[in-house]
């Protein structure tokens, strides 16, 4: 069965966006990153800037806070809450890449998802961090690290708190691909595995 719905979860610095850009234009579908910043502050009423700061944090335990008596949810969980709404109505118009927000659990039931992580060393993350232009030329690579694992931390511990998985561990993905084998032939690999019967 083909996997027409691709979802890319990823390293700080890996490419990762760059990589699901080439599937989705290879592919000649949708890709959904930032944009689902964009639909979820339109179903809120909140503003865009108000979404991004949100999915930067978490409340204290998304389970405390569904069975907490007669209050609210936090609003980071209600924003997580439409975005998963979203990403199932995404999924469901037809194929396409979406980058994070825990999209390769939201859609764990679907049998058409292909899920991807993708990881590298630090070596390569951090002449890729210096090739954005994330860092100024001559940055120490301690402090290079130091901030490119801070991200990593925020991304493992945002998926860790909304999932029953654990990210980037092996098992809880179709697909695991060092960046470094380049945006060509990583999309290539992600394509062949989706288009394969």
């Amino acid at each position: 069965m083909k996997r027409n719905i691709i979802t890319i979860s990823r390293e700080h610095c890996t490419g990762g966006l760059d990589i699901a850009r080439k599937v989705a234009e290879d592919l000649n579908i949708p890709f959904y990153d930032k944009e689902l910043i964009t639909l979820a502050a339109k179903e809120s009423g909140l503003s865009e800037e108000s979404v991004a700061a949100v999915e930067k944090r978490h409340s204290a335990s998304l389970l405390y806070s569904l069975y907490t008596m007669g209050g609210d949810l936090p609003l980071n969980d209600q924003v997580f809450i439409i975005q998963s709404r979203i990403i199932t109505d995404l999924a469901s118009k037809g194929p396409c890449v979406i980058v994070g927000r825990c999209a390769d659990y939201v859609l764990r039931e679907r049998h058409d998802v292909l899920k991807v992580f993708l990881h590298a060393s630090m070596d390569f993350r951090r002449q890729f961090a210096l090739d954005a232009g994330d860092f100024p030329p001559g940055t120490e690579d301690r402090l290079m690290d130091i901030a490119i694992q801070k991200e990593d931390k925020r991304r493992a511990s945002y998926y860790n708190y909304y999932t029953q998985n654990r990210w980037g561990e092996a098992r809880y993905y179709d697909m695991c691909l060092d960046a470094k084998l380049g945006i060509d032939t990583c999309a290539k690999l992600i394509e062949q595995a989706a288009q394969a019967e």
